[in-house]
């Protein structure tokens, strides 16, 4: 199989099972990924060794002729997360050749995501856009399963005692939407939440920061945060107290859609096999940004609670 064949792109409900994405969505990412990917070809091999001569033409022999076959390859890849071997098997490519075409196509489908506008700001420092048109932000942690290293070391900053395994963690900022705004950088999974936010510089031009008592103590720091009331030891909330916080949880129950959503993608969701920490964090930021596009072609998320 070079592609995926025009009798499931044609079904819609089928086409989303393989990419995750429906047809006009798909239709809408593939110029830009194919200018990309061919500009990127004129310089680089797909070993990532730079050319000599530079100019380049694909031989009508390849593995994944096009820039359609190309982007089919990566979407059904990141969608459900099978073995290389196995992912070879489909596109008549060995192990080797599936691993130098996802390193080579992960950074583009970024890149793509990053041009058309759809990718969240990363990085220490966050802005939220004064012209947006949200009434709140939301924020929390997402974790994701990794393979337990055979450094000890590397095992115990990675060891989650939340989840009993070993992980990476994000911290992501959603508006009232549903739409990603922000996802920082990826922490070992012994990181408290706190101490991730902490390393944040965040301005949220006056709105409101939504977080759970995982980050308790941030509203010292920044004054726009908002958090749920504690339970005092030995004693219970009042009853208004107990609404305050029933309200929060309903307006934060938006970013735990937001990461279902992310995690259609099987390879946030299950145990993640790229070693790379460049790689780990280039695909869930291309989640951020697949989820993103989704959410601006159909309907947003709305919160019904």
């Amino acid at each position: 199989m070079k592609q995926i064949n025009k009798k499931l792109r044609a079904a819609d409900n089928k086409f989303r099972a393989l990419t995750s994405l429906n047809q006009c969505e798909y239709e809408f990412v593939l110029p830009v990924f194919d200018e990309l990917v061919c500009e990127r070809l004129k310089y680089y091999t797909l070993k990532g060794r730079r050319r000599v001569i530079k100019s380049y033409h694909e031989a009508a022999n390849s593995s994944l002729p096009g820039s359609r076959s190309k982007l089919d390859f990566l979407l059904m890849y990141l969608k459900e997360n099978v073995g290389q071997a196995y992912h070879g098997c489909h596109f008549g490519m060995s192990q080797s050749k599936v691993s130098e075409g996802v390193s080579f196509l992960l950074p583009l489908l970024e890149s793509c995501l990053n041009k058309l506008g759809f990718q969240p700001q990363t990085g220490s420092v966050f802005h939220f856009p004064s012209q947006a048109q949200s009434d709140y932000l939301i924020g929390d942690v997402t974790e994701r399963s990794i393979p337990r290293r055979k450094c000890n070391d590397a095992q115990q900053d990675e060891y989650s005692g939340k989840k009993k395994c070993h992980t990476v963690k994000n911290l992501a900022i959603c508006d009232s939407n549903g739409t990603v705004v922000y996802l920082g950088e990826t922490y070992e999974g012994s990181m408290h939440d706190k101490t991730i936010f902490d390393d944040l510089r965040i301005d949220t031009q006056g709105f409101n920061l939504l977080l759970d008592l995982g980050f308790q103590g941030a509203e010292k720091d920044c004054p726009s945060v908002i958090l749920p009331f504690k339970k005092p030891k030995n004693k219970d909330l009042t009853k208004l107290q107990k609404s305050v916080n029933k309200g929060i949880s309903k307006e934060r129950v938006l970013i735990e859609n937001v990461f279902a959503r992310m995690k259609r993608l099987k390879i946030i969701r299950n145990k993640i096999r790229l070693r790379s920490a460049q790689a780990r964090h280039t695909v869930i930021m291309i989640a951020a940004g697949i989820h993103n596009l989704r959410n601006s072609f159909r309907n947003p998320i709305i919160n019904y609670s």
